[in-house]
């Protein structure tokens, strides 16, 4: 067992040992969990399941690979077709409307999803691991960028936007809007990751359960044995509250609900 934990904490030290297309998460703690408080939590307005991210507590992981953008339509159409899946509804003819070759896929659900990054030798990325990755390196602020709120996306740091197609200054999100844009339209984050607020929603590999962070195991939690729904993170096109942006903030539904809003990226342990 020792020698197994050894080897999944050891990151690759030659960059050609990093999978195309996906970033190195290193190992190590960070805080999970919102640390901020808002206006309508000191006055109730929250039910008890939408503070689901309390209370902020720190998680050490093993470092893994996770894909540098959502998966895209071009990378889902060959495996839809091998496997016979229905392709996503809003593909006319079964085919990816033109131009959106590089958006992200939607309209697929938790079990496509997962079934599609196993197709690639990946899995869906546990909730702990998504939240890391998505703060980039940025413990404990409010927003992948930092604490500002507002800003242009051109602006890196933390005097820039939303690095994503959220609720952007900038966006036409911000309009409520088409629906998403082409991955990696805005700057990445720390790790170098894109979209890992706004664009679309993400799935993620865990159960859903409300008072999951006062039981969760310190180091590499994969969320509740069982359960009726599963987590999505990151915020979506159509997300005009700022919360929803946020890293720690949690979503969930159905594990079959397909929606225009929700996609997903895949990552990868290190052997």
């Amino acid at each position: 067992m020792c020698g197994a934990l050894v080897l999944a904490q050891t990151a690759p030290s030659n960059p050609n040992q990093i999978p195309a297309g996906m970033k190195l998460i290193p190992a190590g703690e960070f805080w999970m969990g919102r640390v901020h408080f808002f206006l309508v939590d000191a006055v109730g307005w929250f039910e008890r399941e939408r503070q689901d991210d309390f209370p902020a507590h720190k998680v050490t992981l093993d470092a893994f690979f996770i894909d540098t953008t959502e998966v895209t339509d071009e990378q889902y159409a060959p495996f839809a077709a091998a496997k016979n899946i229905k392709k996503p509804w809003h593909w006319p003819h079964g085919e990816i409307p033109k131009g959106e070759e590089k958006f992200p896929v939607y309209n697929v659900d938790w079990n496509e999803a997962k079934a599609f990054c196993e197709s690639q030798g990946k899995r869906l990325p546990t909730e702990a691991e998504w939240e890391k990755a998505a703060r980039g390196g940025l413990d404990r602020k409010k927003y992948t960028w930092g604490d500002t709120e507002t800003g242009t996306p051109e602006t890196p740091g933390e005097t820039g936007g939303r690095r994503g197609r959220g609720a952007q200054s900038k966006s036409p999100a911000n309009a409520a809007s088409k629906g998403p844009v082409a991955v990696a339209s805005f700057p990445p984050n720390g790790y170098g990751l894109f979209d890992m607020a706004g664009n679309v929603w993400e799935w993620v590999n865990d159960w859903h359960q409300t008072n999951y962070y006062s039981i969760s195991p310190l180091k590499n939690p994969q969320g509740p044995a069982t359960g009726e729904y599963k987590v999505f993170r990151g915020g979506g096109w159509i997300d005009t509250d700022e919360r929803n942006q946020m890293p720690s903030f949690r979503n969930y539904t159905d594990p079959l609900q397909k929606s225009p809003t929700i996609g997903f990226r895949c990552a990868k342990s290190i052997q």
